[in-house]
């Protein structure tokens, strides 16, 4: 077997994404719809979601070594000796995505209590208005962008250079992908 491309990664990704959109489809209220009872529900949306969508790769990996798109896309996820994942080293594997749904949750609350507190100011505003007022209050908001993109970019770069292909959540958990062929 050999260690599983990026490209195969992200494939297997957007795979998952694929399967799990459904789940997704409240959230296009949250751009539609911006009035009190859409707000009062997004935290609880937003938490179901980011975990199902965690629990999910927790619970495929730990039994099966890989989600739906990852058996799609013909890669497995294994231990440093190619065994079974177990479910201590998934958990391990999915603690720093964990990490980044919390900070996402807790911007979602951050918007849902500032919605409330400005709903006057906001009513009638397009999307585009509402979203500067809540950019403006939102202590998280610059840095749920930003955690995502600088721990995705590290792990990315990771990927590329290291000689196993190990991204950082594969090197914490002591974990590797390797593409594996068909009988």
């Amino acid at each position: 077997m050999a260690y599983a491309s990026l490209s195969r990664r992200v494939y297997a990704q957007f795979l998952d994404f694929l399967i799990l959109c459904p789940v997704l489809i409240p959230q296009i209220m949250v751009f539609y719809y911006h009035n009190k009872m859409v707000y009062e529900l997004f935290p609880f949306y937003t938490a179901l979601h980011s975990l199902l969508y965690i629990g999910y790769r927790f619970v495929m990996h730990a039994l099966y070594g890989r989600t739906l798109g990852k058996a799609f896309a013909g890669i497995i996820v294994t231990d440093s000796c190619k065994g079974r994942l177990g479910w201590i080293r998934s958990f391990i594997r999915t603690l720093p995505e964990l990490a980044l749904s919390l900070v996402t949750i807790m911007s979602a609350v951050y918007d849902s209590r500032i919605f409330m507190e400005h709903q006057a100011e906001m009513e009638g505003l397009p999307l585009a208005g509402v979203h500067r007022i809540l950019n403006k209050w939102n202590p998280l908001d610059n840095f749920t962008f930003w955690d995502s993109i600088i721990y995705y970019g590290i792990s990315v770069i990771y990927i590329f250079f290291s000689h196993k292909r190990t991204a950082l959540h594969d090197l914490f958990a002591g974990t590797r992908v390797l593409r594996y062929k068909a009988e």
